[in-house]
């Protein structure tokens, strides 16, 4: 007997809503990246002054077996 959503289509459905889901955060995160020069440079400088403000603590590694 026919069902409206049989295996088949809800697979379908929840591929097609899966793919635009990836697709819609894919445009929402190329959206809120920085475009213009002003902002790319105010990114790097910030950038920046975080590696500058970073300490950086030698770090002992033991091997065991």
């Amino acid at each position: 007997m026919f069902t409206l959503l049989d295996p088949m289509t809800a697979d379908l459905i929840f591929t097609i809503s899966a793919s635009l889901g990836l697709l819609v955060a894919a445009a929402a995160t190329i959206a809120a990246l920085p475009w213009t020069t002003a902002e790319i440079q105010a990114t790097e400088r910030s950038f920046v002054s975080l590696l500058s403000t970073a300490e950086v603590a030698p770090s002992r590694v033991r091997v065991t077996r």
